[in-house]
């Protein structure tokens, strides 16, 4: 089974195709695989690679775009260029593919690094500090 993005589009395409009355063998013959991989796609069983999901969507009449979630933060501004890898030719997509991997890896690694600043300059809770010793109340009490 799949753990990633790859099971929630694949699950979104199933529906989309399902939603217009497409046959599962008819989308993915069209959209240059095969029923069997459509189905593994659709099922959690398979990764979805950048390019099967610009023609399988392309296929279904819609815009690749138009199917990310619209609370995508900080990476919203990536919907129009989802839309333009409609128009690229079908050997590129890899190439897109690869790079956008490698932009996600780069992105999760300055993130982290990020956070990890982040907790090195915030100041402790109170919880993390040590208690004071016994004796050193007393004295402070003591003077007040």
């Amino acid at each position: 089974m799949v753990h990633d993005a790859s099971v929630m589009y694949g699950q979104m395409l199933r529906k989309l195709r399902e939603a217009k009355g497409r046959a599962q063998a008819d989308v993915a013959r069209k959209a240059g695989i095969s029923p069997a991989q459509l189905a593994r796609l659709e099922t959690e069983q398979r990764r979805l690679y950048v390019e099967d999901f610009v023609r399988i969507v392309e296929e279904l009449g819609e815009k690749p775009g138009n199917l990310l979630p619209n609370d995508l933060g900080h990476i919203g501004y990536l919907k129009p260029l989802i839309d333009r890898l409609t128009g690229m030719q079908p050997e590129f997509l890899g190439r897109v593919e690869a790079i956008l991997e490698k932009i996600v890896l780069l992105t999760d690694d300055v993130m982290s690094l990020t956070r990890l600043r982040i907790a090195q300059v915030a100041p402790p809770d109170r919880r993390s500090r040590r208690p004071r010793p016994i004796s050193a109340r007393r004295q402070r009490s003591s003077t007040l």
